[in-house]
């Protein structure tokens, strides 16, 4: 019975093959990929000041820190939220939480292409 060929040497072979590779380079890698795919389609819906001010647009960088990916307005971190949620006399633009929802499928697949990449062989 040496022809005995269930398939679990083949599967034994391919996880071996999966764990061989660093799981967090690949997932921050996606994680960034996602990341720097959002900013671009972000910035030319980020509303423009119209005090002579820094544009938050300007300002939209990727961050990789250790084991996070974040998305972050540099030096207007605390300016954004007004314009994305508005206030008493600003009216809300949504303009990062709609351009996340116009995008959410192919932020997911970029997130998870290169696992599901590795997954297949």
């Amino acid at each position: 019975m040496s022809g005995n060929n269930n398939g679990f040497a083949d599967m034994a072979d391919h996880l071996g093959e999966i764990s061989a590779v660093d799981p967090r380079k690949i997932s921050l890698k996606s994680l960034e990929n996602a990341a720097n795919f959002y900013t671009q389609q972000l910035i030319p819906k980020i509303p423009k000041s119209l005090l002579k001010k820094k544009h938050m647009a300007d300002q939209v960088k990727v961050i990789v820190d250790n084991d996070r990916v974040k998305v972050t307005f540099e030096e207007t971190t605390f300016y954004w939220r007004f314009a994305e949620n508005g206030t008493v006399n600003q009216r809300a633009q949504h303009f990062a939480s709609s351009t996340y929802e116009q995008e959410r499928s192919t932020i997911e697949e970029l997130m998870t292409q290169d696992i599901l990449k590795l997954w297949r062989g």
